[in-house]
């Protein structure tokens, strides 16, 4: 059963599956994105139209499906509901397609699908309540890091790992390095420049993402590394067109983000070529 998943007669049936169960996860990380900055349950509360709080029905929550028979509109009081909604529903079952196609195209362990999915939904969780609302939510970066350490321990494959104590142990190994190197990051910057240059709720998302993948390739480091880089660009960019002043600050959420699911896409590719990029010249350098 587990090889038809990477049988390319079975991908577009699983592809399928794979997109729905996408949307349906899309319509669960609206309601955190909605919910947690505000301090909701996302569990216990129903669903309601956020305009006149009245519960809606399932048949009216499908997702995507009900946004277009509604026109965008809640069926009782009328008012407007946004268009974000259908897009987290989209976009999240899009990347859990492209998740699932990297997967069967590397060949890798069935159980790292589970590790994309999670993380998938943390960088977009995570990116929507940092450009909304300037903060990455410690319960979703906490739970995130209980969860991948429990599923690296119970699927050893969850990180690549083939033991359940090797899985747990590179997951948390991630976890620690991701979290402490920016943690130090954050605390050099401060003594440098005087004031806070990363908030902690970044700190806890690479710590998190580093629990998902865990230590080897060093996914944390790639993840550190290219989210400042594309935050750079970015930043500079503002800066140029008059948008952003040098002091301004930016938020460091979405490029983390950025930075994370470049990794799911190349990121042993890229390394892989960084490192012979760099033997090559240091070939002819000695040459």
């Amino acid at each position: 059963m587990i090889s038809a998943f990477y049988d390319t007669a079975f991908i577009p049936c699983f592809s399928t599956i794979v997109f729905l169960f996408g949307l349906c996860i899309g319509s669960f990380l609206n309601v955190c994105t909605w919910r947690i900055p505000r301090g909701e349950s996302v569990i216990f509360t129903p669903s309601h139209c956020p305009n006149c709080n009245r519960k809606i029905a399932w048949y009216d929550n499908l997702p995507v499906l009900s946004w277009i028979m509604l026109l965008g509109k809640c069926r009782w009081c009328g008012g407007k509901i946004s268009f974000r909604y259908i897009a987290i529903e989209l976009l999240t079952a899009i990347l859990f397609v492209i998740d699932y196609l990297r997967i069967v195209d590397t060949g890798l362990p069935l159980p790292m699908l589970l590790s994309y999915f999670v993380a998938t939904s943390l960088f977009i969780i995570c990116s929507f309540t940092d450009i909304n609302h300037k903060i990455i939510p410690n319960k979703v970066t906490y739970f995130v890091i209980v969860f991948s350490l429990a599923m690296a321990f119970i699927f050893p494959g969850y990180t690549g790992k083939g033991g359940s104590f090797s899985g747990l142990l590179n997951s948390f190994l991630g976890f620690a390095a991701g979290g402490g190197t920016l943690a130090l990051f954050s605390f050099a910057g401060s003594k440098v420049f005087k004031k806070e240059v990363l908030g902690f709720g970044d700190v806890k998302f690479v710590a998190a993402v580093g629990a998902c993948f865990g230590l080897i390739p060093a996914v944390w480091f790639f993840v550190i590394f290219m989210g400042s880089f594309i935050g750079l660009l970015f930043g500079l960019l503002l800066i140029f067109t008059g948008k952003k002043r040098f002091d301004s600050e930016i938020k460091f959420g979405p490029f983390l983000a950025i930075a994370g699911y470049l990794w799911i896409l190349l990121g042993p590719e890229l390394i892989d070529f960084y490192f012979k990029t760099v033997l090559s010249c240091q070939q002819l350098i000695i040459n």
